[in-house]
């Protein structure tokens, strides 16, 4: 019982600190939008340095972490530059790059990660060590960093901020579920514990956040956002997305013998 309420206030004390931060800096526009740049390197980055980690495990195979790193780092900024393509800095310097570069950068990587492989690494578990760097980038990185490009839109940080707090309604809402009412296991094997009460409580939460949150954005900005069936719709969707990419964690956790991914954010993983 005390370490239920232990996690619980971790949970809640986590939320109510970092996520004012956090949306701060989404809404934000000043210094040419960078605080969004920011967000997308330290979030993708921390995540992509812990699936690493993942990764490794036991294994013995080695992803290319600096390398991989490095590589967020300019998949971000040519994101950035993407997204904001018409703004002039410092100089009256236009930042004017074509998503094209994008894909460029990332080829021009995996070449020299191989290269590099048959020079300096042993050959057994090159394809594992160079597979899970690229992979990384894919999941983690290029997926986050379009959070850049949703905020250069038309009412992009409303949907940002949407999208966000339904995912974390729904595990907080799961969390509970699970935890007071679960008694029928799911059974899925990269996570056996988790019950059928909390997923769908899970479901439930997002579902009715989700509409909540698009009523609360019509009559309080005087702007339409979703219908209730649509805000429904989305709200399972989102939710769905939001359990299988939790279980795609596990699996990931279990596959490297990890408990924890991370306690960067307390309570969140």
């Amino acid at each position: 019982m005390k370490e239920r309420t232990r996690n619980t206030l971790i949970r809640i004390l986590t939320a109510v600190v970092a996520l004012p931060v956090y949306v701060f800096l989404i809404v934000t526009d000043s210094l040419y939008s960078l605080p969004i740049l920011l967000i997308s390197i330290i979030v993708g980055g921390v995540c992509l340095w812990e699936f690493y980690q993942i990764a490794e495990g036991q294994s013995g195979y080695r992803p290319f972490v600096k390398t991989g790193m490095i590589s967020a780092l300019i998949i971000n900024i040519i994101m950035y530059s993407y997204a904001y393509g018409n703004i002039t800095g410092i100089g009256g310097i236009t930042l004017n790059f074509d998503v094209r570069y994008l894909l460029a950068a990332v080829m021009i990587t995996v070449s020299i990660l191989a290269t590099i492989h048959i020079l300096k690494r042993p050959l057994k578990g090159g394809i594992y060590s160079l597979g899970a760097t690229i992979l990384g980038w894919f999941i983690i990185v290029i997926p986050y960093a379009h959070i850049m490009l949703l905020k250069s839109l038309r009412d992009g940080v409303i949907f940002i901020i949407f999208v966000h707090l339904v995912v974390m309604i729904n595990d907080t809402g799961a969390y509970f579920g699970g935890v007071y009412f679960g008694k029928h296991k799911a059974n899925f094997k990269a996570s056996p514990n988790k019950s059928w009460e909390g997923y769908f409580s899970g479901l439930l939460f997002g579902i009715v956040f989700a509409i909540l949150y698009s009523q609360f954005i019509e009559v309080f900005y005087g702007r339409y956002f979703f219908s209730i069936v649509e805000s429904a719709i989305i709200g399972i969707i989102f939710s769905i997305i939001g359990n299988i990419g939790d279980l795609f964690e596990s699996a990931m956790k279990r596959d490297g013998a990890i408990k924890d991914s991370g306690s960067i954010i307390p309570g969140h993983g």
